[in-house]
């Protein structure tokens, strides 16, 4: 029986080894990804109008966000004349970045974005 420990308990040693080695790998390898992509990403999350700010604000039709592109972000604006109280029409921003996140985005796709910039520190093995 204690030849039988002996032997679980070694081939846990190497386990623990190789599961260290390959942890070492991913991060390595992660790290290359986003040195490749860039260190720096800017996501956009637009946040629901407040039910406070919906008279005041009515809505969010000042903003735009482009059906094909989840990337873009379009800002308007009414262009009013400096002479009289005539409508020229709309000033447009255009924005850009990493990823646009609506009003309607929901906490997991958010993270599901993310998930793979966030590292966690391993709860069994500190050392990771």
């Amino acid at each position: 029986l204690r030849g039988r420990v002996a032997t679980q308990e070694q081939l846990l040693a190497q386990q623990d080894e190789r599961l260290h080695g390959l942890e070492m790998e991913r991060r390595r390898l992660h790290n290359l990804v986003q040195e490749l992509k860039g260190n720096i990403r800017v996501f956009c999350r637009v946040r629901p109008v407040l039910p406070e700010e919906e008279e005041r604000q009515k809505g969010l039709e000042h903003l735009h966000f482009p059906a094909e592109d989840n990337k873009s972000l379009v800002l308007t604006r009414p262009e009013e004349s400096h002479v009289g109280r005539e409508r020229r029409g709309d000033i447009r921003y255009d924005f850009s970045f990493d990823r646009v996140f609506p009003p309607g985005a929901s906490q997991h796709e958010v993270f599901e974005e993310i998930a793979l910039l966030v590292q966690v520190r391993s709860q069994r093995n500190p050392q990771v």
